[in-house]
C-alpha cells in the first residue's frame, strides 16, 4: 500500500478520535439562576504545598488575595478554625465587604480546642460586624471526637461570651440522633450532601432529597432556623451508586440547588471555594475535588453555563491524534515490507487500534497528572501508566508484524517487555480490586488505566484469530504479543495465569455485589476486569488443549 493511502486511512482514523472526544464534551447549557452572588461558600485558602497536616499555612497575602478573587462572586465565607492563619480572614474580609461565619475546629485533643474556642471568642468579640455567625465544631459527633456532654460545654462557654448566634455543625441525620442538641445552638447547621449519604443520590434524584431532609429537620425541631451549612458536588473521584462526579453535574447541582434555596427560603453555604488537594491523604482523589475554582484558583465553570466536561478536550484531541500518527508512521518504517504490503482494510485496523490506545494514553495521562496530589500517589500513578506505555507499543509492534504477514510467528523486539507488563497490570487490578471491595469509600475505580490492557490486547488477539484462523492460543498473553517470553510458558507462569484468570473475574463479581449494577463506573471497572482476564483463561485453555493433544498422538503412536 502506497504512503498516501495509509495517511488517508490515518486521516479516517483522526476523524473518528475527534467523535470520541468531542461528544462526551458538547456543552451543556444551564438556566441563569435566580440573584447575582452566592450566599456563602467554604473558605479554606490552602494552596499546593500546605496543609494542616503538615502545619504550612497560608500567608496574609495569599487569603487576602482569595478575598478578593471571591468578593464578586459571595457575600460570606465559612470558615472552620480560627488558628492556623484563619485568624486573619476576619480583618480581610471587612476590606472586601465580605460577613465571615466563624468556626472553631473541635478534634480530639483537649489544649488544641481550648487554644481554638479562645481565638474564636477573641475573633468574635474584635471583629462584630464582620463575623456574623459563630459555628462552634464540625461534625465533632460524627467522628466521635467528643461527646455530647464535651462538645455542650464548648458551646455554652462560647455562647456565653459573644454577641453572635452560636451554632454547631454536622450531617443532618446526627440532629436527630443527637436531639438535645438543638437546645443549646440559636441555630441548626446542617450538612447535605446527596453524594456523600449511606444511599447516595445522583444530581437527577438530589433536589428531592435534600428538601425531604430539610423538612424532616424543620417538622422535629419547629422555630429553629436552619443553616444548610454544607452542600455541593465533587468534580472528581469514584463514583457512588448513582452518584457520579464531573464538572458537568457539580454545575448542575450546584445551580439546582441555588434555584431551589430561592425558592424555598434557605439559608446555605455552599462547599467548597477552592479544591483542596491535602484532603487527598485521608478522603482520596473525591476529598480534594469539591471547589468552585481549582488548586490554581481557575474559575471551574458558569453558573449560567454553558458546561464543558473537559474544557481541555481539543487540546487531547490533538495529542492523541498525534501520537497514533507518530506510532503508525513508526511502526510502519520499523516493520519490513509493511508500507508496502499493508491493504487498506488492514491499515484502517492497524490505525484505530494505535488511534484508540493513543486516546487511552493521553486520557489516563491527563486524570494521573490533574488528580494526583501525594509523592506517593505520584509514583503510583507514573508507574502504572508507564507500564501502560510499554504495553500498546508492544501490542502496536505486534499488530504491525501481524498484519504486514499473518504468517510471521516471530517476536517483536518489545514483545517480552510488553508481556511483563501486562502480567505487572493484571496483578496490580487484583491488588486494587479487593481493595476496592473491602476498603473502597475514598479509593479510585481505575479504568482509564485499563483501557489498554482490558481492551486493546483482547483485540489483538481477535485480529489475530480473524488473520490466522487460529483457534484458542491466539488469545494467550504470548500469542498475542507475538510469542513474548518464554517465561509465560514455564509452570510458574501457568500457576500465575490460572491465579488471573480465577481472580480477575472473581474480582468483577465482587465489584458487581459490593457497588450494584447502578453505578456505572463500577460496571465499567468490572468489564475491563473480565476482559483483562480473557488472554489468560486462554492461555489455561490453550495448554490443556495442548496436553491433550500430546496424549493422544501417543496413544495413537502405541
Amino acid at each position: 500500500m502506497r504512503v498516501p493511502v495509509l495517511l488517508a486511512v490515518l486521516a479516517v482514523a483522526v476523524l473518528g478520535n475527534f467523535a470520541l472526544w468531542a461528544l462526551p464534551n458538547r456543552p451543556q447549557p444551564l438556566e441563569p439562576p435566580p440573584g447575582g452572588k452566592l450566599q456563602s461558600v467554604s473558605f479554606a485558602p490552602f494552596r499546593d504545598g500546605q496543609s494542616p497536616l503538615t502545619m504550612v499555612y497560608p500567608t496574609p497575602a495569599q487569603i487576602e488575595e482569595d478575598l478578593r478573587l471571591l468578593k464578586d462572586e459571595v457575600t460570606a465565607v465559612r470558615t472552620y478554625t480560627s488558628r492556623e492563619g484563619l485568624e486573619n480572614v476576619p480583618p480581610l474580609a471587612r476590606k472586601y465587604g465580605l460577613k465571615v461565619m466563624q468556626g472553631s475546629w473541635i478534634g480530639p485533643k483537649t489544649d488544641l480546642n481550648e487554644e481554638e474556642i479562645a481565638a474564636q471568642i477573641r475573633l468574635a468579640n474584635e471583629y462584630p460586624d464582620v463575623i456574623d455567625r459563630v459555628i462552634v465544631g464540625n461534625e465533632v459527633l460524627l467522628r466521635g471526637d467528643r461527646t455530647v456532654e464535651q462538645l455542650v460545654d464548648y458551646i455554652r462557654r462560647v455562647k456565653a461570651q459573644v454577641e453572635q448566634p452560636v451554632t454547631y455543625a454536622d450531617v443532618w441525620e446526627w440532629w436527630l440522633k443527637y436531639p438535645q442538641m438543638a437546645d443549646e445552638v440559636d441555630f441548626i447547621t446542617i450538612h447535605l450532601l446527596p453524594y456523600w449519604e449511606d444511599v447516595p443520590a445522583g444530581v437527577e434524584g438530589a433536589e428531592e432529597r435534600i428538601l425531604e431532609a430539610y423538612r424532616e429537620i424543620h417538622e422535629r425541631f419547629p422555630g429553629k432556623p436552619i443553616l444548610v451549612g454544607e452542600v455541593g458536588w465533587p468534580t472528581a473521584g469514584r463514583t457512588r451508586g448513582p452518584a457520579e462526579t464531573g464538572l458537568v453535574n457539580k454545575a448542575r447541582f450546584v445551580n439546582l440547588f441555588v434555584r431551589m434555596a430561592e425558592r424555598e427560603g434557605f439559608q446555605y453555604n455552599i462547599v467548597e471555594a477552592f479544591d483542596q488537594g491535602w484532603k487527598s491523604a485521608n478522603e482520596g482523589t473525591v476529598g480534594a475535588n469539591w471547589g468552585l475554582f481549582s488548586t490554581d484558583r481557575d474559575r471551574k465553570f458558569s453558573l449560567a453555563g454553558p458546561v464543558v466536561e473537559n474544557p481541555d478536550w481539543m487540546r487531547h484531541f490533538a495529542l492523541s491524534s498525534g501520537l497514533a500518527v507518530v506510532a503508525v508512521l513508526a511502526a510502519a518504517a520499523a516493520v519490513p515490507g509493511l508500507a508496502g504490503s499493508l491493504r487498506p482494510g488492514r491499515a484502517l485496523v492497524l490505525a484505530i487500534l494505535a488511534q484508540g490506545m493513543a486516546s487511552a494514553l493521553v486520557l489516563a495521562g491527563h486524570v494521573a497528572w490533574t488528580q494526583t496530589y501525594y509523592p506517593f500517589e505520584t509514583v503510583r500513578a507514573a508507574l502504572l501508566f508507564a507500564l501502560e506505555v510499554v504495553l500498546a507499543a508492544a501490542i502496536l509492534e505486534s499488530a504491525a508484524r501481524l498484519l504486514a504477514d499473518p504468517r510471521d510467528g516471530k517476536a517483536g523486539m518489545l514483545a517480552g517487555a510488553g508481556a511483563a507488563a501486562a502480567w505487572i497490570m493484571a496483578a496490580v487490578a487484583v491488588v486494587a480490586t479487593a481493595l476496592l471491595i473491602f476498603d473502597g469509600r475514598y479509593r479510585d475505580f481505575p479504568v482509564p488505566d485499563y483501557l489498554v490492557p482490558g481492551l486493546a490486547l483482547p483485540a489483538l488477539g481477535l485480529v489475530r484469530l480473524a488473520l490466522q484462523g487460529g483457534g484458542l492460543h491466539s488469545l494467550t498473553v504470548r500469542g498475542a504479543l507475538g510469542g513474548a517470553s518464554a517465561a509465560l510458558s514455564s509452570v510458574p507462569a501457568g500457576r500465575a495465569a490460572l491465579a488471573l484468570a480465577v481472580l480477575l473475574p472473581l474480582g468483577a463479581a465482587g465489584i458487581v455485589i459490593r457497588e450494584g449494577t447502578v453505578n456505572t463506573e463500577a460496571m465499567a471497572w468490572a468489564g475491563l476486569l473480565v476482559l483483562t482476564a480473557i488472554p489468560y483463561a486462554a492461555a489455561i485453555a490453550a495448554a490443556r488443549s495442548k496436553v491433550s493433544s500430546t496424549k493422544s498422538i501417543l496413544s495413537a503412536s502405541r
